[in-house]
């Protein structure tokens, strides 16, 4: 319920200066002048909010006060009452509450902080929620793809509509100006496997210390924070498996540390070649895990510091460190393409980084006729959706030999009369 008060006359002398308005009367009845009379918008609006707290808005024209509380009562009744404060809460000041409540892993959390520092809060950061319309987003849009890929862009438009989302779903605003808004749409390069001999080149370049870890890439698919954070406990030679538990995450301040796997599907075994159980064995006995004190936090609610026996320590016997690593990988491809040149093999492709391997260990389980099922398995994808987005053509090109998978299950068929 809305009420709107004259505030500049009473039916009642006690609350007035007793004087009484020549100029109007309510109802036939005599209006007494207010203290007030003549000072500030004539026409108060008063209302309770969700929280119990009586809020206030005058006006000049007591047709704009009958507007507004019957909009104000409509609103309530419906469940779309904002409060006129919150409105007024700054972009950034939402986007760094939405940042607080989100629940995201440490690295997530810090790219879409620095996202939103870089690339929202100078041009938006500083609007009031409630007057950021449907054209601002579109314009902020453009204005990104002319400094950034489609595929940034995209990512950081996401960033902006989860925290306009989080707006409306605290009752700051009613709709989200995103709605209508596409981000743009990003078309996912088609992946292309690593040569073998590619492959083979990179191992022999890398430095003694960390070709068994090359080589574990290629053959076990563990993404780059597994192996960095693999452990002598995850490997079972003797059964030829590697388990993985957690990985090393490293942001841009601070120590690397022990976390969860990317996804709950990540946690997995994989089975692992003679080739690679030999490499591993023989790293083992060339570079002894090393002990090294490690920040735990692979249960958020139980962060401890522990011992890790690390498979793949760097020469310093630390965990291996981003910079550090990009100076070795560098120096490996260098080293590849030295050699590949003598032998008159394809080069290492422009770009190519561990991760590749990883695509490269998938390539193998597809052309060796695994399932989608299967590769997700291995690779750790949350669901099978996410392994048919990115080697959907590899699939394709597989040889169709559904002719001779019936042949040679019916050929022994004879129809008799």
């Amino acid at each position: 319920m809305a009420t709107v008060d004259d505030r500049w006359h009473s039916l009642n002398p006690a609350k007035n200066d007793a004087r009484i308005c020549s100029e109007h009367r309510d109802k036939g009845r005599e209006l007494y002048l207010s203290a007030v009379h003549g000072t500030g918008k004539r026409w108060s609006v008063r209302w309770w909010d969700e929280g119990g707290k009586q809020r206030r808005k005058s006006f000049t024209r007591k047709g704009d006060a009958d507007k507004f509380a019957a909009q104000t009562a409509t609103d309530k009744e419906r469940g779309h009452y904002i409060a006129p404060d919150a409105r007024k809460t700054l972009l950034r000041d939402v986007a760094e509450q939405w940042l607080a409540s989100a629940v995201h892993r440490p690295s997530t959390a810090e790219g879409a902080r620095r996202q939103l520092t870089l690339h929202v809060y100078p041009f938006l950061g500083d609007r009031v929620v409630g007057g950021i319309k449907n054209g601002d987003i579109q314009q902020w849009l453009k204005d990104r793809r002319k400094v950034l890929a489609d595929s940034t862009t995209a990512i950081v438009y996401g960033r902006l509509k989860a925290v306009l989302a989080y707006a409306v779903n605290n009752d700051m605003i009613t709709k989200s100006p995103c709605t209508g808004v596409k981000a743009p749409a990003v078309r996912r390069p088609e992946i292309h496997p690593l040569p073998t001999e590619v492959v083979a080149a990179l191992v022999a370049a890398a430095p003694p210390r960390y070709r068994a870890m090359v080589l574990l890439a290629a053959g076990s698919g563990l993404r780059h924070g597994e192996l960095v954070g693999l452990e002598l406990r995850d490997l079972d030679l003797d059964k030829g498996e590697v388990h993985v538990r957690q990985q090393a995450v490293r942001l841009n301040k601070g120590l690397p540390y022990l976390g969860p796997p990317k996804t709950d599907q990540s946690y997995r075994t994989v089975p692992l070649a003679k080739a690679v159980t030999e490499a591993l064995s023989e790293h083992l006995r060339r570079f002894p895990p090393v002990a090294v004190r490690m920040d735990d936090r692979t249960e958020p609610r139980k962060p401890h510091s522990r011992t890790a026996l690390l498979v793949f320590p760097n020469s310093n016997a630390r965990p291996i460190n981003g910079g550090g690593w990009s100076r070795v990988w560098s120096n490996t491809v260098k080293r590849a393409n030295v050699q590949l040149e003598k032998d008159g093999s394809a080069r290492v492709p422009a770009g190519t980084s561990m991760h590749d391997l990883r695509h490269y260990y998938a390539s193998l389980l597809i052309l060796h006729r695994e399932s989608v099922k299967v590769v997700q398995r291995q690779l750790g994808h949350s669901k099978p959706s996410v392994t048919l987005d990115v080697y959907t053509h590899l699939f394709e090109d597989l040889e169709d030999t559904t002719r001779d998978a019936v042949q040679a299950a019916l050929r022994d068929v004879v129809i008799t009369e």
